[in-house]
């Protein structure tokens, strides 16, 4: 079923009939990368986007390789922060109230997928992605040369208080039972780690095994060049339809037409649009994320820190500091609103005090997010050699390496090398 091979994708052949092997809609992280792997094992590959390479949500994303994160975001705990959340006057979440009547049924839905017989489901999902993303990236440097942008330096959460040092230690030990390596730092060890940081922080946990990117942005315009010095091709067209035949999907543009032998739709937060085009229904969600970036910051933490009570994180970059964290639901439509970004200065004064910049930037993209946590990654159910890759929410950069290689293995059908049975479309 889903976690055996896919019948995949014939040898590449002789184009007669078809505008390339594979397309691929999408030139974020997923797709870009998912079209280099399959360029590489042979096949004439498109890359279409409405917008280019690294335009949306691949652009500004807070860097973190966060294999660490293994938990879905519904669980007891977390639904009984969120009041708390939305009502705090400067708080990492917020909904945009005029969008909550269209925005209930994932709302319910995210709340359902917080029982925990369903979280422990998650939890093993999304770790047995983690296992492989820091290895898929390693990968890609090897083959193609990744310009020194991955760092495999670790990160930290930091805690100001008692009650979240008393989390953290509850944490290391759900972690441990994943294997993932934690290193508790009490105050003063967490002093002579990173002097930047505010000396009144209690402790923190440290993660060795995690990493981060110099410039997610420029990761996925190098892996873009990388693609294009293979031979592939990058469209920027907007696909409006979807229509499957039999031995070809055509895909209708706001330029054209594309005869493609097999379809992989990584769109980020505009997949469900295509998919159900197809017949498939995907519960996916927009969560509007923000950062605030500082060019020649005064001050940057040593590497990615997460100020776990003020939920945001701090990632050093080649062009500053990105201060990152907060989420507002809101859909696709709605303007995006500065003031968010801007708030994350006071709260990076607070975890490094004395910050100041030369100047700062705003921005705002779409995570794509299912009320699972869990992305959809496999071969379309009811259609041969249409494949789907998206909804990885905050995870998105981190799986982005291993997403790819498992659209690869199936195109190629090869037994993937995780079991895709939980990220299947058809569990909704």
């Amino acid at each position: 079923m889903v976690g055996r091979a896919s019948k995949g994708l014939d040898a590449p052949i002789a184009l007669q009939g078809y505008d390339c092997d594979i397309a691929v809609v999408g030139a974020g992280v997923i797709g870009t990368t998912t079209a280099l792997e399959l360029q590489a094992a042979g096949y004439d590959v498109m890359l279409i986007d409405r917008k280019g390479v690294a335009a949306e949500c691949s652009f500004g994303n807070a860097g973190h390789l966060a294999v660490e994160h293994i938990f879905p975001l519904s669980s007891p705990a977390t639904i009984a922060q969120v009041p708390r959340m939305l009502l705090a006057p400067n708080g990492p979440l917020s909904i945009r109230w005029q969008y909550l009547p269209k925005l209930m049924p994932w709302l319910l839905k995210f709340l359902w997928a917080g029982r925990p017989a369903q979280v422990a489901r998650g939890t093993k999902a999304i770790s047995a992605l983690n296992e492989q993303a820091l290895t898929a990236y390693r990968s890609l440097d090897a083959r193609f040369g990744l310009d020194g942008l991955l760092h495999e330096d670790g990160t930290l959460v930091v805690y100001e208080s008692d009650k979240g040092i008393e989390g953290a230690h509850k944490e290391q030990g759900a972690l441990a039972e994943f294997g993932v390596e934690t290193e508790f730092l009490e105050s003063t060890a967490l002093k002579d780690f990173d002097p930047a940081l505010n000396p009144a922080l209690k402790g923190a946990l440290r993660f060795p095994g995690s990493a981060h990117v110099g410039d997610p942005a420029r990761l996925v315009r190098k892996l873009a060049s990388h693609f294009v010095r293979l031979g592939g091709r990058i469209e920027r067209q907007e696909v409006r339809t979807i229509e499957a035949e039999i031995s070809r999907t055509i895909l209708a543009t706001n330029t054209g037409r594309v005869r493609t032998r097999a379809l992989v739709v990584a769109s980020g937060a505009w997949s469900h649009h295509l998919a159900r085009q197809l017949g498939y229904k995907a519960p996916l969600e927009t969560e509007r994320g923000y950062h605030l970036m500082l060019s020649e910051p005064t001050r940057s933490p040593r590497v990615p820190t997460t100020f776990a009570e003020r939920r945001f994180v701090a990632t050093p970059m080649e062009q500053g500091l990105r201060l990152a964290g907060r989420v507002e639901l809101g859909g696709l439509q709605l303007p995006a609103r500065d003031a968010q970004a801007n708030a994350l200065m006071p709260l990076g004064r607070d975890l490094l005090p004395g910050l100041d910049a030369a100047e700062t930037s705003p921005w705002m993209g779409f995570r794509p997010t299912l009320p699972d946590s869990l992305p959809v990654i496999g071969e379309a159910p009811n259609h041969r050699n249409i494949y789907f890759a998206f909804g990885h929410n905050h995870m998105g950069l981190t799986h982005g390496a291993i997403t790819a290689q498992l659209i690869r293995e199936l195109i190629k059908g090869e037994t993937p090398s995780v079991d895709l049975t939980p990220y299947w479309i058809g569990r909704f």
